[in-house]
């Protein structure tokens, strides 16, 4: 018996010291680090960016988190997905190509928890012009019809090096409905970081929007506002 409380005591130290390992802080539940060491799909509503669970020192994930801090959401979600490395070595060049097909946005399903049916979550997208800051990094100057606001000018820049892929998207005009201004210009927005940790790649999306906190109306807001970013996140995660 006590051998077996050895044992038992012994994988369970082990198992908490291979999840640490991870890039991600204690406030994961045991649910979600399960699944992530079973490279599911974690899903977590955080409301503020000191709820991010991200800690890492790779330079795409400060990029990240300064984006976040500075954008300062009162809507926050991370979307946390790892991958093993080896079979997946070419995942960020698969990543950009996904990414980079703006017109594929249109007609991802989106479920809408108020109507209780789906919606697509674009329109029709298309891309402008692209910017070619440098070898590294270009933008996609973009319009996407974002239901249920209308057409709006998205810029989408992408970028990658030896580090890190870091994907950023924000709306460069106010979304508006039935005419009232629900979202400001560029307090939308969703990220997508991929970097190497050990035998593994790190999948981090976080979307966020600062909006307005109307009563009777605040959690249905957040509910839809959160349920497209987790949307778009896991269609993309889904095409690798």
């Amino acid at each position: 018996m006590f051998n077996k409380f050895i044992s038992f005591t012994f994988l369970f130290l082990f198992s908490s010291l291979s999840v640490f390992a991870l890039p991600f802080d204690n406030r994961l539940s045991a649910e979600e680090i399960e699944k992530i060491q079973k490279e599911e799909v974690v899903i977590r509503s955080i409301d503020k960016y000191k709820n991010m669970t991200l800690n890492s020192d790779n330079p795409g994930a400060k990029k990240l988190k300064e984006i976040v801090q500075e954008h300062n959401p009162n809507y926050l979600a991370e979307i946390i997905q790892i991958r093993k490395i080896e079979g997946n070595e070419d995942l960020p060049e698969k990543l950009i190509s996904i990414l980079e097909n703006v017109e594929g946005y249109s007609g991802i399903p989106y479920w809408s928890e108020h109507h209780q049916c789906y919606f697509d979550l674009y329109g029709v997208s298309l891309i402008e012009n692209v910017e070619e800051i440098n070898p590294q990094k270009k933008i996609l100057n973009s319009i996407i019809d974002i239901r249920p606001f209308g057409f709006t000018r998205v810029p989408i820049t992408i970028e990658k090096n030896d580090d890190y892929m870091l994907y950023y998207m924000t709306n460069n005009m106010d979304l508006k409905h039935k005419g009232i201004n629900c979202v400001k210009k560029e307090n939308m927005k969703s990220l997508i970081l991929v970097f190497k940790d050990g035998n593994n790649w790190i999948l981090y999306g976080i979307g966020g929007v600062k909006a307005p906190k109307i009563p009777l109306f605040e959690k249905r807001i957040e509910t839809s506002f959160m349920n497209k970013i987790k949307t778009f996140c896991q269609f993309v995660y889904s095409k690798l």
